[in-house]
């Protein structure tokens, strides 16, 4: 097995696979989530359950830096409102004022797979050290004329693949017989954009990808049998139908659903992953910022949209489901400790106030919903989510989704790529949408991370006079 965690996306690919008989081409922002690992296990002939299996060494271990670092009120606080507010924590975890215990599965509690030690007081708290720093201590630094990103660090991540991969990973579309858009190669055009701008302002700045190859070294086919686990593991009756046959054979009869289950893994359980294993090993961000484009569920049907939205994510908001895989509830605590929750709901608040000064688009209205929680007050723009890249990447993340790329007029400026000056569509004059997005996520890395503004005249805060 390449990838045991992979099991929790790809067990949700399997189900929509199985109930419409289909495949993923067209999908749009597939939503990360599935069933605990042990789902799938036997347990008719055996009287105690049976312990999901974990790595060793056991990776919960790494988070023994984290010990005494927040107290219990404040581990709960986090846990409720960001990280878990459908309370699917509970099954798994046992909370005095002392201690968290943390339990393998929700029956089987004979050995914790780790235990967190709360501080007794704020004042008591551990200082742990963290390689990122605050918007407030980047603010704070002394900073060269016209540099007022100057030493932030900043990994850049252009999110998708593009080029070949681009169908593999249902990132392509073609609208009305034009030419095709591929979401990884658009990213890349505005990473590439935003790298010059940050470097130019003093920023140490880091490209995740620079080109269309993926990261991870493995490809599709190195899927191909961990696909057909997925899918027997699934569904029991076509596992009992298929049991006399070799694996060969198993193989042939799950076409085309094996492939595309194969593919999922690749672009999402094995290519994020490694991304954020090359953060960790190669970077030390302060933030990282992933570029995407949205499009409506039209554009699953090859049609455009007159509207256009913006929407901007941080880490948070696991469903029962996410959290029933013991893989991803160490990676909530991991989040929840490394405590970066704060810097990203203060950047992306920043970076969604520029995009809306520049577009003018509304937010895409997701609010407090079965997945996704408010971060920010009044700002619509900023919601929490278990996003595979926010999970998988160290320290801080915000992911960057605005305009729809099936909208009628972006879809055109896509289509026109880079350019100087301004282009006109539909009577209005657009300077390129790649400078566009570039410029909206620099003014906004600099209203939190540059020299703070000065404070308004007296006299106009108190009588309301514009400035």
């Amino acid at each position: 097995m390449l990838l045991r965690s992979v099991f929790v996306s790809v067990m949700i690919v399997c189900a929509s696979l199985m109930a419409v008989g289909t495949t993923l081409a067209g999908c749009k922002k597939l939503p990360a989530q599935g069933i605990g690992h042990a789902a799938s296990q036997q347990t008719a002939t055996v009287a105690e359950p049976v312990l999901p299996a974990v790595e060793t060494p056991n990776p919960w271990f790494s988070l023994d830096i984290y010990q005494r670092s927040l107290t219990r009120k404040e581990f709960e606080r986090k846990l409720e409102y960001l990280y878990d507010p459908f309370d699917a924590m509970r099954s798994y975890v046992d909370i005095n004022d002392a201690r968290a215990v943390f339990w393998a599965g929700s029956k089987y509690k004979a050995v914790p797979v780790f235990t967190l030690e709360f501080a007794a007081s704020p004042e008591d708290r551990a200082a742990p050290l963290r390689p990122f720093r605050t918007p407030a201590q980047i603010r704070a630094m002394a900073k060269p004329a016209g540099k007022p990103l100057y030493d932030l660090h900043i990994a850049i991540d252009p999110g998708h693949i593009g080029g070949k991969w681009a169908q593999v990973e249902n990132r392509s579309t073609r609208y009305r017989g034009s030419a095709p858009v591929n979401e990884g190669d658009l990213n890349i055009i505005t990473a590439h954009i935003l790298q010059k701008q940050l470097t130019d302002l003093g920023a140490t700045v880091f490209l995740v990808r620079e080109t269309t190859d993926p990261v991870t070294p493995y490809r599709p086919a190195d899927f191909i049998e961990e696909a057909r686990e997925a899918l027997l593991a699934h569904n029991p009756k076509l596992a009992d139908r298929l049991k006399n046959k070799t694996t060969e054979q198993q193989i042939d009869a799950l076409r085309p659903r094996i492939q595309d289950v194969a593919d999922f893994l690749f672009y999402r359980g094995s290519e994020i992953p490694e991304r954020g294993s090359k953060i960790r090993v190669n970077f030390k961000p302060d933030i990282t910022i992933t570029l995407y484009l949205n499009a409506t569920p039209r554009s699953s049907y090859n049609a455009l949209t007159p509207i256009n939205r913006n929407i901007f994510f941080v880490h948070g908001s696991y469903t029962r489901e996410e959290i029933a895989d013991l893989d991803q509830r160490r990676q909530l605590v991991g989040k929840l400790l490394e405590n970066g929750s704060a810097i990203e709901a203060e950047v992306a608040d920043n970076i969604s106030r520029s995009f809306k000064k520049q577009t003018g688009f509304p937010p895409v209205m997701y609010g407090d919903s079965r997945t996704t929680r408010l971060v920010v007050p009044g700002n619509m723009y900023v919601v929490a989510r278990n996003l595979a890249a926010n999970r998988n990447y160290p320290g801080p993340v915000v992911c960057v989704e605005p305009y729809f790329m099936n909208q009628v007029v972006t879809y055109r400026r896509l289509l026109a790529g880079d350019y100087d000056g301004t282009k006109t569509f539909d009577g209005t004059p657009y300077r390129s949408i790649f400078r566009d997005y570039a410029n909206a996520v620099t003014e906004g890395l600099i209203r939190a991370y540059g020299p703070p503004e000065p404070p308004a005249p007296v006299g106009d805060v108190a009588t309301g006079a514009p400035h």
